[in-house]
């Protein structure tokens, strides 16, 4: 078996055999049979109390855009529920969350930092991944600086990267701005920091593109480190600096697939047609999943020639390619004439 590296934040290297496993979302037909049952919030605490009954995802609805009343109510309940207990229910309300977007659990995964167990603080940082609430801001950055576990530190830089991306497009306060880029630079470039700590920092404080980000990218380059490696490529797009460009394209051809795999992804987000040529090639890569990368680099890069590499996928022998490829000109066509564009055309 060859030797990989992953990562769990969503855009990054995933091989084929190790691609996340997830519960079907609750809202597609046949209904999981809990979902039919109406539950109130005070059933639910109930329930919970109950270790003999199931934690049912129609009952966890109720935390959906709870009130501040309710919030109280799950605060008194929740330390008298068991360790076990308490997991259950944040992996379940991660799991329904990133299965609709609609549904909103931050208040109680902002409660859920501070949970006595570091299982549960790492699983409530993650589920913060996508907030865009600055009052999440101090929490996170508090967890990054201060929990104990790495995992939990890890998990806090991953969701402080959507705070830096915000930054990045200005629609984020200076102090908070200043807030997230020192925390997540200090943990980068803290030596006795957990390497996993530093590697996803390093993808968060990216995005803010300043002198002293791109210096903490290039020497995550430059280390020994094949994990911190990977992640400067992938800083290296989310930088959305065109004077990575040579480096990520040098590192099309690095022996790692996930080096390849961020690379390509890279190539994308900095959208320079003339690295399409270097994309084309690594869609005979022995790796399905760099395949996969340069297809959808091609679709958000654009141009004729792009275009027609896209165009000659769409009837692909591989049915992740085929599917990517149609994604992708979507993309394009949209990119071309969004205002004639035609959905399901």
């Amino acid at each position: 078996m060859r030797s990989t590296l992953t990562n769990d934040a969503g855009l990054h290297y995933f091989p084929c055999l190790l691609t996340r496993i997830t519960v079907a979302p609750f809202y597609q037909e046949p209904f999981p049979p809990d979902i039919l049952i109406a539950v109130t919030l005070p059933d639910l605490l109930t329930d919970l109390a109950d270790a003999d009954k199931p934690v049912t995802y129609s009952g966890l609805l109720q935390l959906n855009d709870l009130p501040v009343e309710g919030l109280a109510e799950l605060r008194i309940a929740w330390p008298k529920l068991s360790t076990e207990r308490r997991r259950e229910v944040v992996r379940k309300l991660v799991e329904l969350a990133d299965d609709n977007v609609e549904l909103n659990f931050n208040s109680v995964f902002k409660s859920c930092l501070s949970d006595k167990d570091d299982v549960i603080r790492q699983m409530a940082a993650k589920g913060l991944w996508e907030t865009e609430d600055r009052s999440m801001i101090r929490p996170l950055v508090k967890l990054l600086e201060d929990d104990q576990y790495p995992e939990v530190r890890a998990a806090a830089a991953m969701s402080l990267k959507n705070f830096s991306m915000l930054a990045q497009n200005g629609k984020l306060l200076a102090k908070d701005c200043d807030r997230v880029r020192d925390a997540l630079l200090a943990a980068v470039n803290s030596p006795t920091e957990d390497v996993d700590v530093r590697r996803r920092a390093l993808e968060a404080v990216a995005s803010f593109n300043t002198a002293e980000t791109n210096s903490a990218v290039r020497e995550a380059y430059e280390s020994d480190n094949p994990t911190l490696v990977q992640s400067a490529v992938y800083g290296m797009g989310q930088s959305s600096n065109p004077a990575w460009l040579p480096t990520v394209a040098d590192e099309m051809s690095n022996p790692l697939p996930a080096v390849r795999f961020e690379a390509a992804t890279a190539c994308g987000l900095l959208g320079d047609e003339r690295i399409v040529p270097r994309l084309v090639r690594l869609l005979r890569d022995d790796d399905s999943e760099v395949r996969l990368a340069s297809i959808k680099a091609l679709g958000i890069i654009g141009g004729p020639v792009a275009k027609n590499v896209v165009q000659q996928h769409l009837s692909d022998d591989d049915e992740a390619i085929e599917e990517a490829a149609r994604e992708a000109l979507i993309n394009l066509e949209f990119d071309e004439d969004p205002l004639n564009y035609q959905f399901g055309a």
